[in-house]
């Protein structure tokens, strides 16, 4: 068949690229052709592939939900974005979730692709995990744990950060999660209940001047925990920026020493998990430190009527050589009404 000017419609191919379009279902038409005058080459066939599966993986990628710092690590670890399950909202994909599929490429790596391969085996302990172990043994045998919980009604948060986090995110050029509002509401608490900003010194009770908030970073080796200085005068924005930056150079081993070592009081979070609720070592000296569970619905009763709430259990382990069951108990219930009232969070400065 000619088209008006004479020339077939039919494309312009070499036998051996006619067969190999065949045999891989590429249709001739859509090939450009890089031989004489536009004749198309086995090798355009294969180009012409190659483009295919880029175009079909960027379609899939543009319809994940990955945080930045999530598909940073993806890329630098080698991983694909599809094969990660995003535990967060609607399927988000986490920092944790990609390190937890970089860590099982690891172990599949070193174990021939089996990861069943590692069990009888005998692992080396890093320097770090080295570290690591001494200091919770040390927290574990040195200073008593007490143990106290409450459950945190989260939808006035969750309802106030998507109210203000696009203007804010244009502002600071970071997205602000709900750990920097916990972060802040730590702080504020603190100024309350300074004996949790506090170490013990022998005999003595050292209460710190300034409060600086760690935030518990899980990496392959361990938890690692860079600390916000003086939380509890920064505004949320400052938090967030602040935050991204630590936890971004922590996974990276650019932490300076002052950083990981000046925390006064840690937030472990594991709500990107199915995590209920946890108990938490203390991070030695510290006299305090805030766990975190899942964020989960449940029913509940409101003016006689039967309503969905979102609801995280939060944990608090303590010194009991410094404070006592009614000082934790009454931190708790401080920090329960801001993040249930979480203008009380941003009217402070």
């Amino acid at each position: 068949m000619t088209s008006g000017s004479g020339q077939t419609d039919i494309p312009r191919a070499v036998p051996a690229a006619r067969m190999k379009a065949k045999r891989e279902g590429v249709d001739l038409s859509l090939v450009k052709g890089s031989g004489p005058g536009g004749v198309i080459l086995p090798k355009d066939i294969e180009q012409f592939r190659v483009t295919e599966k880029n175009v079909e993986v960027s379609l899939k990628d543009e319809k994940l939900r990955v945080s930045t710092l999530a598909r940073k690590l993806a890329e630098r670890e080698g991983v694909s974005l599809n094969a990660i399950e995003g535990t967060g909202t609607r399927g988000r994909i986490m920092m944790a979730d990609a390190e937890r599929s970089a860590r099982k490429v690891a172990a599949r790596s070193e174990t021939g692709g089996r990861e069943s391969d590692l069990f009888g085996k005998t692992i080396r302990m890093s320097q770090i995990r080295k570290v690591i172990a001494k200091r919770m043994a040390q927290s574990a045998y040195t200073a008593p744990h007490i143990y106290f919980f409450t459950d945190v009604e989260m939808d006035p948060l969750v309802k106030l950060r998507e109210q203000i986090v696009e203007g804010l995110e244009k502002k600071v050029k970071v997205r602000v999660s709900i750990n920097d509002f916990l972060i802040k509401a730590v702080g504020l608490t603190l100024l309350e209940f300074p004996l949790l900003n506090a170490m013990v010194k022998g005999e003595e009770i050292t209460i710190h001047p300034d409060i600086n908030i760690g935030l518990a970073v899980a990496m392959e080796e361990g938890l690692i925990v860079p600390a916000i200085a003086k939380a509890d005068q920064l505004e949320l924005g400052r938090i967030a920026e602040m935050r991204a930056d630590l936890v971004d150079r922590a996974r990276l081993g650019k932490l300076k020493l002052e950083e990981i070592e000046r925390g006064t009081f840690t937030i472990s979070s594991l709500a990107q998990f199915d995590i209920v609720f946890f108990t938490a070592i203390l991070n030695p000296p510290q006299t305090g430190i805030l766990s975190v569970g899942k964020t989960c619905n449940q029913l509940a009763m409101k003016d006689g009527q039967v309503v969905m709430k979102k609801v995280a259990r939060y944990g608090l382990s303590v010194d009991h050589r410094i404070i006592d069951g009614a000082v934790a108990a009454a931190f708790l219930q401080s920090l329960k009404r801001k993040l249930e009232n979480p203008a009380l969070i941003l009217i402070h400065p």
